[in-house]
């Protein structure tokens, strides 16, 4: 995952350059001290504001970013994490300098840090810190990018995960620690572990902790063993009103159980087969009657192609011995008896003439 995000960072940072940034309409001059909102003594609340996550993905979509930060700051927020980066966090420029006209809370820009260009950027565009993660930089630019921000007056946050970690950033001389509580190269989370990290980090430091935060009872403890602010994250970023949802963690109330749609199968189509060209024989049906088994055939009659004269009787398809040029007996009787018939109707008809015209004569 840090070789996606330091590839996709430089062609942005090379597109920034050439047409600059344009989030902004004027540089922020002001600022908001997030070390000294960590050393209040009680823990320090800080929500994050994004349209997603490394390990959820996009969660939203056409969202206000200062609309998000006004609502968690009346609810329990002290500080804001505003998310820039459009790859993994899914959020953009606009959204920090718009919440810095809206609020007056310390602001720390969710950014991958690689250049110096990016460190003015956060100035210009209304941050009062940045993140930089010694497990993406060089010792060398580690330090360059931290004289710059504290030259800028940033308060820079070292994002941290292993020992190495915490003694890289000692050397180049940092005051605020951040535990990230996942594994960096699938996000995992890896609160446990990373507990234990705790102890390692000077007295004299600032302490945050970030990463699968979602109960009051989480917030409790890590206050105990000396952390002086947290990042709620994750918690928040699946909820529409995420406000309300910071407060009612703040209350101790348990996370709401997210129901996990039904997904609808959809029926598997029935594949009915092309029609052959060639028109298929009618199957021989059977009968069984008793032991004896009678065989009878299927006969379609044809299909009357409109050809024939009105009047006339419908075609009939000739039978085997028709075919072989003999004569049915039965048709050639009827037949007999037709032009027998006709035969007699003529005499009579005869008959009766005659007998008109001897009338006519008599008379």
């Amino acid at each position: 995952m840090l070789k996606r995000v330091a590839i996709f960072k430089a062609l942005d940072i090379e597109i920034k350059k050439q047409r600059g940034s344009v989030a902004a309409k004027g540089n922020y001059r002001g600022h908001h001290s997030l070390k000294e909102e960590l050393s209040q003594g009680t823990i320090t609340i800080i929500a994050e504001v994004a349209g997603g996550s490394p390990g959820l993905g996009k969660t939203r979509s056409n969202f206000k970013a200062s609309t998000h930060a006004k609502s968690l700051i009346e609810n329990g927020a002290k500080a804001l994490s505003i998310a820039t980066d459009k790859f993994l966090y899914f959020g953009d420029d606009k959204g920090l300098s718009e919440t810095r006209s809206q609020v007056k809370v310390p602001l720390l820009r969710r950014e991958f840090i690689f250049e110096e260009y990016q460190v003015e950027e956060s100035k210009i565009l209304g941050a009062d810190a940045i993140f930089l993660m010694p497990a993406l930089l060089s010792q060398s630019k580690l330090v360059d990018l931290h004289k710059l921000a504290v030259a800028k007056g940033l308060d820079v946050v070292f994002e941290i995960t292993n020992d190495e970690e915490i003694k890289r950033s000692i050397e180049v001389g940092a005051q605020i620690f951040c535990i990230v509580g996942r594994n960096l190269e699938n996000w995992n989370p890896t609160y446990d572990k990373s507990i234990a990290l705790i102890k390692k980090i000077p007295k004299d430091s600032l302490i945050m902790f970030e990463a699968g935060i979602n109960r009051l009872v989480q917030v409790k403890h890590l206050h105990a063993l000396g952390v002086h602010g947290v990042i709620i994250g994750d918690a928040l970023l699946d909820d529409f009103y995420p406000g309300k949802r910071l407060a009612s963690l703040l209350k101790g109330e348990e996370p709401p159980v997210k129901k996990i749609p039904k997904v609808k199968v959809a029926p598997t189509p029935v594949v009915v087969p092309p029609p052959s060209k060639a028109p298929l024989a009618a199957p021989k049906a059977t009968t069984k009657v008793g032991k004896k088994i009678t065989k009878e055939k299927n006969s379609s009659p044809r299909k009357d192609t409109g050809s024939r004269k009105p009047g006339t009787p419908a075609h009939r398809t000739p039978s085997t011995t028709a075919r072989k040029g003999k004569k049915e007996p039965i048709m050639a009787k009827k037949k007999a008896a037709k032009k027998a018939t006709k035969k007699v109707a003529k005499k009579a008809t005869k008959k009766k003439a005659a007998k008109k015209a001897t009338k006519k004569k008599k008379r």
